[in-house]
């Protein structure tokens, strides 16, 4: 029993090292504070997908808890951030949407049995039609849109179709997952670009090919290069210069006249073509950058989320220590008030020197501003809010209304700031005691 309260000591200073070690390997881990420049608050609970959770009755559940709003932080917004780096996904989440909109127009337009929509605009242009001369140009513009609105009503089970065939992922697929097969899609639809304007071009090789071989020889007769035109060959252009020139004569003229359609047409699909193959190497290069950004979304995803749990446990610690400590100087208190009476007057003055380190903690704490409300700004590393796109300091934390966001709440953050001054003030209490006993010691 004698050594109880020394193991128990161990025992804590022990738990504190770990979580202090856990603590900074985690915090190393963790995304980078420029990475996180752009957070935007959360006031929700989100899943690993970023959408909000939603209780039995279908609405969003609040963030209640610090590490809840830390979590909410990592799986809505770290994505996004690294996301970002990528930034066709914002784009490619946007077609999707729009993709998966239109279907659900088309859907309920058709789910219409009766057809009142094109019943309605079918009556509305009879009537129109009826006025003849006599409309106006307001109704003359009506009746168009009313005829292209019809055509539109009449092609829906095609247009639905062709929809649907775009979707090329599962009902129940991530955004990340939706991102990687749209952009699949996307590259397939352009591979099949290529291969079309590949096939024109070759369909009217024994056209093209002479033709190509007389502008090629006649620049060769003129001393001409072929034109260069948006760092691609031009034959039109070229023909056009060697046309202009002169250094041919009127039948080398009348030659290259008899071939410029020709020409023209080559240089429209070899255009077409140039274009559609520069689309693939983009598309082919989308793919890998997005699969990239969306792993390394997941760490910076998973390191936030044990960041939120570590701090969190931090804080019940240090809320331990403080409970642990205030009934170890109360028990301290009364045994030396009980069983040595001389001691009493030391005792209260040990007593009253921690209160007053406390309160001077506190009081220094108070004055640097943590009250609810209050508002954190991300810095720039010298002290300096950073700055958003129109030019405001960008606020740090949770919740969207920027006049309340924090990461944690005040008492937290006054917590933390008397903890640290607790600490100065004792390391310089410290530092004076073995001044004067120094002193002391050489003196006496």
């Amino acid at each position: 029993m004698k050594n109880l309260h020394r193991i128990v000591f161990l025992i804590i200073a022990l738990i504190s090292v770990g979580l202090m070690g856990w603590a900074i390997a985690v915090g190393m881990a963790a995304p980078d504070s420029d990475k996180i420049a752009d957070v935007m608050g959360m006031t929700y609970q989100y899943d690993e997908n970023g959408n909000e959770k939603q209780d039995t009755l279908g609405n969003p559940i609040p963030v209640v808890t610090v590490e809840q709003g830390i979590e909410s932080m990592g799986t809505a917004t770290i994505n996004q951030m690294r996301k970002s780096d990528a930034t066709i996904y914002g784009t490619t989440i946007e077609k999707i949407k729009n993709l998966e909109s239109k279907i659900a127009e088309c859907k309920e337009k058709l789910a219409d049995k009766d057809n009142k929509a094109l019943k309605e605009a079918e009556d509305k242009r009879t009537q129109l039609m009826l006025k003849g001369r006599r409309a106006t140009a307001a109704e003359k513009n009506e009746l168009a849109n009313l005829n292209k609105t019809i055509e539109d009503l009449k092609k829906l089970p095609e247009t639905l179709k062709e929809l649907e065939a775009k979707v090329t992922w599962d009902i129940n697929a991530s955004d990340d997952e939706k991102v990687i097969a749209f952009a699949k899609a996307e590259l397939a639809a352009v591979q099949e670009q290529v291969k079309k304007a590949t096939e024109a071009i070759d369909a009217k090789k024994a056209v093209f090919d002479p033709a190509k071989k007389l502008v090629e020889d006649m620049c060769q007769a003129a001393n001409t290069k072929i034109a260069v035109v948006e760092g691609r060959e031009d034959y039109a252009a070229t023909l056009d210069e060697l046309l202009a020139s002169k250094a041919l004569n009127a039948i080398q003229k009348r030659q290259l006249g008899g071939i410029k359609a020709t020409i023209a047409d080559y240089q429209k699909l070899a255009n077409e073509r140039r274009t559609v193959l520069d689309n693939e190497t983009a598309y082919e290069a989308n793919i890998p950058m997005l699969e990239n950004a969306i792993a390394q979304a997941q760490i910076d995803q998973k390191s936030i989320m044990e960041l939120g749990k570590v701090i969190s446990y931090n804080i019940y610690w240090l809320y331990f220590l403080m409970l642990f400590a205030i009934v170890f100087v109360c028990i301290g208190f009364l045994l030396n008030f009980f069983q040595n009476t001389g001691g009493i007057a030391k005792t209260i003055a040990a007593v009253v020197v921690v209160a007053a380190v406390g309160g001077a903690a506190y009081f220094i704490a108070t004055n640097h501003g943590w009250l609810d409300g209050v508002v954190l700004y991300v810095t720039n590393g010298v002290g300096q809010p950073m700055l958003d796109a129109a030019g405001e300091p960008i606020p740090f934390g949770i919740g969207n209304d920027p006049e309340t966001r924090s990461v944690f709440g005040a008492s937290e953050y006054m917590i933390a700031d008397v903890s640290i001054w607790i600490t100065y003030l004792a390391f310089a209490g410290a530092a004076i005691a073995a001044l004067y006993s120094s002193v002391r010691g050489i003196f006496k």
